[in-house]
């Protein structure tokens, strides 16, 4: 993962590079003839088609041609990014969308694009900044706000991240990433009812049956929480239903089972637990307790 520093020296030697010749973020002010222009955006339109059926490898190859025959080209950069993002070359994807926002520092979509990118490798203040540089640019986009948001989260400050998610929602008030990341911040501040509304709001966004397991599991914990424990398994087993198995919603699957009753269906669940991490010791400790052993230790953290 690469720090801020290392983002910035990273973004100056590929700019001197692409500067010095064709090829990445090239800033020259050169003269492209209308073929060339023409060209650019055929591979370009390509390269999206190729994308959006999966053929990745295919899609690179024309992007970056595009790229390399238009280097001004701003929609051929931020596609070629996305691209290289979504095929887990995360550096070069950076490089490419901060290029993208050199050419046209004023499109806000585009800064917080960049922004987003730079939060998940880690280049924590340049993200700040491209958060607060997108707010300047529009005021009313969720998606500046939900940035900073999630700036301030990662760097501990929980009221200033709440407060910018939920200004991101007063813009955008179902954009189902923000209510997750909202509900996930109230329910870490200690405030499960809170959560639980903005769970609610939430998974009606979606249709029976759609939702997503983390949206599910943290209705489980937060009905725990609450002390609904008949709530908390229903939510909880039907997260349980939701993509790969894991070892930890299992394990609190079975004490809100064991806090109904349920030992026998508690035993069962945490068993399963064990099967998916055979190391994993709360519920090995949880088993040993309704096996007649010690007590289980309660953790209510979804872990990443």
């Amino acid at each position: 993962m690469l720090n801020d520093r290392g983002v910035r020296l990273l973004l100056t030697l590929l700019a001197g590079y692409s500067l010095a010749g064709g090829g990445c973020a090239s800033m020259r002010k050169q003269k492209i003839v209308p073929e060339s222009i023409a060209a650019c955006r055929q591979m370009s339109r390509d390269g999206v088609a190729a994308m959006e059926l999966g053929q990745w490898d295919k899609s690179r190859s024309l992007l970056e041609e595009a790229v390399t025959t238009s280097p001004t080209d701003i929609d051929a950069r931020r596609h070629l990014a996305e691209v290289l993002w979504q095929t887990g070359d995360h550096r070069d994807a950076v490089v490419h969308m901060e290029a993208a926002v050199r050419l046209d520092p004023r499109n806000a979509p585009t800064v917080v694009r960049s922004g987003e990118m730079l939060l998940a490798v880690g280049a924590v203040d340049s993200a700040a900044d491209r958060a607060q540089q997108a707010i300047a640019l529009d005021a009313k986009l969720a998606g500046a706000w939900a940035l900073r948001g999630r700036v301030y989260r990662q760097q501990g400050e929980a009221a200033r991240a709440l407060a910018d998610l939920q200004q991101a929602l007063r813009y955008s008030p179902h954009n189902t990433d923000v209510l997750l990341d909202t509900a996930e911040l109230q329910y870490s501040m200690g405030n499960a009812q809170r959560s639980l509304t903005t769970l609610h709001h939430l998974l009606d966004v979606y249709a029976p049956g759609e939702e997503p397991q983390r949206a599910l599991w943290l209705e489980g914990l937060a009905y725990q929480a609450l002390d609904r424990p008949r709530d908390a398994v229903e939510s909880l087993y039907a997260a349980s239903l939701r993509g790969k198995p894991q070892a930890d919603l299992l394990y609190q699957l079975a004490l809100a089972e064991q806090t109904t009753g349920q030992s026998a269906a508690a035993a069962n669940t945490v068993r399963q637990a064990l099967a998916v991490d055979t190391e994993h010791q709360l519920s090995q400790v949880l088993l040993a307790r309704l096996e007649g052993s010690a007590a289980p230790r309660q953790d209510g953290v979804i872990r990443r």
